[in-house]
Formats: C-alpha cells, structure tokens, sequence
C-alpha cells in the first residue's frame, strides 16, 4: 500500500473527512462506539497498515485521546484491497490451503501448536483444545517445551502446548432445511445485506445485535446458523478454536448432529472459497456443508466465550490471539 493511496481512502471529494463517504469507499462499519475499545496508538497502527502516521490519522477512524480501535484499525487494512497489510497477508497465508486439492484438506497432520502468555504482563485466561472432538487425536510430545493443558476444559492461566494428529472428513450434508439455513446466511454475506468484517469480541457476544447491524465475521456466522438451526428442530451448536497454519488464529463455525457425530457448517469459510480457492474454489465451498478439515483444533469452551480473557474475565484485546503458535510436524501416514 503507498502512503499516498492510504491517505486517499480517507478523504472526500473536497480533500476534507467525510464519515459517509468514508464508511462506504472503506467498506466497513466502525465498532459501536459503546463497544469500542480505544487501546491502539497511531504508531501501531501505522505498522498494521504499512504506512506512516500522517496516513492513518487522514483516514479518519473514531479516536479518542489520540487512540484507535484495534477492530477498526483490521477491518481499515483487510478493506484496502492492497494486499500488502498485515491482516491481509495474515488472511492469505491462513486460507491458502483451501486452493490445494481436496484429499489434503482431509488428510492425517501431525500439529504442535503451544499457547503462551503475552510479554505484557498481564495474565490471560487462556482456552484450551477440545482433545475428545471428532478428528482429534492427542500425540505424545517428548521434545515439549510445556506442559500439556492442566485442565479438560475452559480456560487457564498457564502455558500450555499439544501435539496432535488433525484428520478431517468428507461429509455431505443432505437434509434440504440445513442447506437452506446455510444459504441463506452464505447469500446474506455474498449479496451484501451483511458485510464480512472483522468483529470486536463484545459485539461476538451479542451477535444477533452484529447482524441486525448488518456486519458478521466468522463467530457471529456460525453462531446465527446454529440459531437458526436450532429453530428447525436440529441439535446444532457454535463452535470456536483454532485455525492452524504459519501464523495462530482464532476460528468459529457452526456444528449439527448428525448420524451420531456432529458435523461441521462453515458459512464464512464457504464465503472466502471465491477468493482463496481459485480452480477448488466450488469444491471448497461444497466441503464447507459438512466436511471437517485438518488445520481447525476445536476449543473446549462454551459458544459464547472469547479464547483468551482478561484477569478481570471480560474479552481480552485482539492482539491476545498472537499467543497461539502452531508448527506442522509431517503429514501422518495413512493407516
């Protein structure tokens, strides 16, 4: 991204900030001002969008006392179609597997991921891994640096890290009222009456709120599928975890119970195959309806709650997520 481009997008045609203009040559909506959270100086948020200062501050994102929402600051750099920022290679590197070939989005991986403390000196909660989830399989890790997770489930304080074997699964879901409660929210976010963004954790939690606003990420997706499927009868949840790969990253899907395993329904996934599919991206967004894949580790906490959480138990910042590290070990062999 050129400076001179980034500070283009937030002026109007007058040269002068125009907040309408501005929400609509950006793309996103800011967070709620009541749910806001102002913790982000100019300076990183300069370092997040490749560009100085000056740049970022004619944009003309909400501040107060000099800082910026960290969710705004992320949706500025994945709108700006550059490529170039942050958030937008972060995405890149994250989904690139979903333009491979089908039998390597099923195919047994072997993971290390580890989750540590930030160097903030501030003591997160932290999730841990759902090792009794369909696909999981916990390996012996003699080389850790950790311990395992001193908890079944929920959240803790202490480091942890896991070695384990991800299988994913074709399943075609067939049942015609899943398929239409997935169409419809995948046409909601194609067609734009609800734009895919980045989502400040507090409004994850009210997420019928998020989408009556007309913004959803992936939580707030999954979590007004399983709504909705709920409605129809089935026995569905939200699920959240893990998206493994270069770089750690938080995921949330949505899940229904069916022939005795609970199956995976991932409306954002399914939206992204047409960016990052490329030649598999139908094949992508089919697999999405029901297949498992083998770079998602479920956490074992409840629908609703954030990953990582402050002392105080309320959502921690986003930036928490840059405490989960992942390493592919080898692809395990077939039995």
């Amino acid at each position: 991204m050129s400076r001179q481009t980034l500070e283009d997008l937030g002026r109007g045609r007058a040269g002068q900030p125009d907040p309408g203009w501005r929400r609509a040559r950006l793309g996103f909506e800011p967070t709620p001002p009541d749910l806001a959270v102002f913790d982000t100086t100019l300076a990183a948020a300069a370092t997040v969008l490749c560009a100085d200062e000056a740049a970022v501050a004619a944009l003309g994102l909400p501040q107060v006392g000099g800082l910026l929402d960290f969710t705004d600051v992320a949706n500025a750099a994945l709108h700006s179609g550059t490529g170039t920022t942050l958030p937008e290679m972060a995405r890149r590197l994250l989904m690139r597997f979903a333009a491979g070939e089908p039998d390597r989005w099923y195919a047994p991986l072997d993971w290390t991921v580890a989750v540590h403390q930030p160097p903030t000196g501030e003591t997160l909660q932290m999730a841990v891994p759902d090792l009794d989830a369909e696909g999981v399989e916990l390996l012996d890790d003699p080389a850790a640096d950790q311990p395992r997770p001193v908890v079944p489930d929920g959240h803790q304080a202490d480091p942890y890290q896991v070695r384990v074997r991800l299988t994913g699964e074709r399943y075609d879901v067939t049942d015609r009222r899943i398929h239409a409660a997935f169409d419809d929210v995948l046409a909601a976010l194609h067609g734009g009456a609800v734009h895919y963004q980045a989502i400040a954790e507090p409004l994850r939690a009210d997420h019928r709120r998020s989408w009556e606003l007309g913004v959803a990420d992936c939580v707030v997706a999954g979590r007004v599928l399983a709504d909705r499927l709920r409605a129809e009868g089935f026995q569905a949840r939200a699920r959240r975890g893990f998206l493994l790969g270069l770089i750690g990253n938080d995921h949330g899907w949505c899940e229904v119970h069916l022939d005795g395993q609970w199956r995976p329904l991932d409306p954002v996934f399914a939206y992204l195959a047409a960016e990052h599919g490329r030649d598999s991206a139908a094949r992508f967004e089919t697999a999405c309806r029901g297949g498992r894949f083998n770079r998602v580790l479920p956490c074992a906490v409840a629908e609703s709650a954030a990953l990582f959480l402050s002392p105080d138990g309320s959502p921690a910042p986003a930036w928490a997520v840059a405490a989960v590290s992942s390493r592919l070990r080898r692809a395990a062999a077939r039995a």
